[in-house]
């Protein structure tokens, strides 16, 4: 009779360190005659299984006990209801887990975070696995939605995402069905439109250089070369960008959408015979960063981070990782390489965000390429053999310069890595006194260096200005997101909570003003990355907890401006962190409304006005019944507009996103 395998290896082959069958005799022993098949004592194997599983069993304990709960914890919770929406009997037995509902029926998705030390975590959904470096939201486009949602509402601005070069569907259809635009269309309208909106946020050429291009294309359009047309195409596709829908009627005749559809398809189709992957092109590099720049809100995040790292590795290639004074180039070219490097780390910083990651690579000791001069285009000339001095005050580099400067002094500060030196804002073991300190040595540099020399009469001064202010606030606020998280807001003394609010409505405000000045129309198309979802839900929170206060309509009234200048929060249904956001506004909303009613409040406030047009927008557009305001006042149904275990006292960056 066969007999069954034991659960080890037997000593001789242990000893010789060579892989066992595990019978009786094993095949090796009856090979080696002179040899006795001997296993180890079986109790002694089960004492050890024992030992090991009580260890670990301290150890997860620990962890939990670390996290702020307890191992008896469940014991005394009351029993969950099964019989709710979107949860399962199995969640009993996986406390780790939250079962949510999607369309392939109840899945559990399980959150291993790992220790306090770092800041980084593994997440699960099924099968999938994220890394994610941050335990809080960098942004709600973190996270790609692959559910086809049934309604498509047609007042929605992005009901999917944008096909990329990366598609091979994409590019089979440039091959065999394209409408190729001429590189001379338009050409002459959006030049200028480049150089007011775009140029002095994207400085990565002289504009004097490209001029000649821009002739060449008006004398004579069929002798471009394929890297100067995939140049001209992609400074086209981000003019276009930053128009206004009416602008574009007006001064093209053309609907935008339709129109950035055929400038990106053109765009595409050039770099794809130029062979964009392999180029040592820089006409070719900088017309893919335009690419990157123009899609980067259309396409899907982890697409836009694939491109940005093809983008990278050909400025490695093309050497743009050492200054070119090691080559002895000239100033010209010199400079344009630099200007280009530090651009595309900033992009890396900026889009690695997006998808949840942090940038090591703009921290790597393997690059030596110095941050671009303070210049106008006109100081430098194609045949200069020395580099000017730089300018005092502002120029035209400076809305790039002061975000290449806060790199720079991470970068120089010293640190044990290169993640340390980006991550100690989000660094729970960082103290906070030592995080405001690093904050304020940044702010006092930019200051000096930028702040001081503004004029408020000139849009790019205004622009920078409100930039430094948005970045010193989310700075702050990051800096105290990681000891927030797993916090009660009413466990927080009330002092820590003015502060933080203080903070996230100032940054709220900014973002604003970024998108409401009329001088800085032309820039709406950068602002949005400033944009501070987490200080946002911070204040959605508060105005919840705030309630009762009469200082509540202030809060709701900045949420309502947010919402009105910022489409993607009405708009992105198919993505699930804007459809979380809309159903946390929409359940806070709710309470302030039932608070009111309760109350029978009197008093002039906008909370009594009646719904606002833009909550109104929230219910259609994320398919949330309306309540009857007549019949209705008094809902009861705010806990069904919330995810299966949100807690509004409770502030868990991390937390929340596992029940999206």
């Amino acid at each position: 009779m066969h007999q069954s395998k034991k659960l080890v290896s037997c000593m001789p082959c242990a000893k010789r360190k060579v892989r066992c069958d595990r019978l009786q005799p094993c095949s090796h022993c009856k090979r080696r005659k002179q040899e006795t098949c001997k296993y180890p004592d079986s109790e002694g194997v089960k004492d050890q299984r024992i030992r090991d599983q009580a260890v670990r069993i301290k150890k997860l304990e620990e962890y939990v006990r670390h996290l702020g709960g307890g191992p008896n914890d469940l014991d005394a919770r009351a029993p969950l209801d099964t019989t709710q929406a979107g949860t399962s009997p199995a969640l009993e037995s996986n406390p780790g887990g939250v079962f949510v509902t999607t369309e392939r029926g109840p899945a559990l998705v399980r959150r291993t975070q790992l220790p306090s030390q770092t800041t980084s975590k593994i997440v699960e959904n099924d099968d999938d696995v994220s890394y994610i470096e941050t335990p809080m939201w960098h942004s709600w486009r973190g996270h790609d939605d692959d559910k086809n949602l049934d309604r498509r509402d047609a007042l929605s601005s992005k009901t999917h995402y944008q096909r990329t070069i990366l598609d091979p569907i994409q590019q089979a259809e440039l091959d065999d069905s394209f409408a190729s635009l001429s590189t001379d269309e338009h050409i002459h309208i959006l030049w200028p439109v480049f150089l007011k909106n775009a140029h002095p946020l994207i400085k990565i050429f002289f504009d004097w250089e490209i001029e000649s291009v821009i002739q060449k294309t008006q004398k004579q359009s069929s002798s471009l070369s394929m890297s100067e047309q995939s140049l001209l195409f992609g400074i086209s596709l981000i003019a276009v960008l930053t128009l206004s829908c009416e602008q574009c009627r007006d001064m093209l005749s053309e609907e935008k959408p339709r129109l950035q559809t055929q400038l990106q398809q053109c765009l595409e189709r050039s770099l794809l015979l130029s062979r964009y992957a392999e180029t040592t092109d820089r006409y070719v590099l900088q017309a893919f960063m335009f690419y990157l720049l123009a899609i980067r809100n259309r396409a899907r995040p982890a697409a836009i981070y694939s491109l940005l790292g093809i983008a990278c590795r050909i400025a490695e290639r093309m050497g743009l990782h050492r200054d070119g004074t090691v080559f002895g180039l000239f100033p010209v070219r010199t400079e344009e390489r630099r200007r280009m490097w530090w651009q595309l780390q900033y992009m890396d910083i900026a889009i690695a965000r997006l998808v949840g990651n942090v940038s090591l690579t703009v921290f790597a000791s393997s690059w030596d390429t110095k941050i671009p001069s303070n210049l106008e285009d006109s100081d430098l000339s194609s045949d200069m053999v020395a580099m000017p001095a730089e300018r005092k005050g502002l120029t035209d580099m400076s809305p790039c310069l002061w975000r290449y400067s806060i790199i720079q002094m991470n970068r120089e500060a010293p640190a044990k890595d290169g993640f340390e030196k980006l991550t100690w804002p989000l660094s729970p073991q960082v103290p906070l006194e030592e995080k405001e300190a690093k904050i304020n040595s940044i702010e006092k540099m930019l200051a000096e260096r930028f702040l001081q020399h503004c004029e408020p009469i000139n849009p790019l001064h205004v622009h920078i200005q409100i930039g430094i202010r948005q970045f010193v606030l989310a700075a702050r606020s990051s800096a105290r997101q990681p000891s927030l998280s797993n916090a009660k807001i009413s466990e927080m003394t009330i002092e820590r909570r003015n502060e933080m609010l203080e903070i996230c409505s100032k940054s709220l405000e900014y973002f604003v003003m970024s998108q409401t000045t009329p001088s800085l129309l032309g820039f709406r198309w950068s602002n949005d990355v400033h944009f501070q979802v987490a200080c946002f839900v911070y204040v959605v929170l508060e105005a919840h907890q705030r309630s009762h206060e009469e200082t509540v309509a202030d809060l709701w009234d900045i949420i309502g401006r947010v919402y009105e200048v910022h489409p993607d929060l009405l708009t992105a249904v198919d993505q699930p962190e804007v459809r979380f956001i809309a159903r946390i506004t929409i359940a806070a909303w709710r309470n302030n409304d039932f608070r009111l009613h309760r109350t029978q409040k009197t008093v002039n406030s906008p909370l009594i006005d009646g719904t606002p047009d833009w909550i109104r927008k929230l219910y259609l557009n994320f398919d949330m019944p309306l309540p009857d305001e007549v019949e209705q006042p008094l809902i009861n149904d705010i806990a069904q507009q919330l995810p299966i275990g949100f807690d509004f006292d409770m502030v868990d960056w991390s937390a929340w996103e596992s029940l999206l």
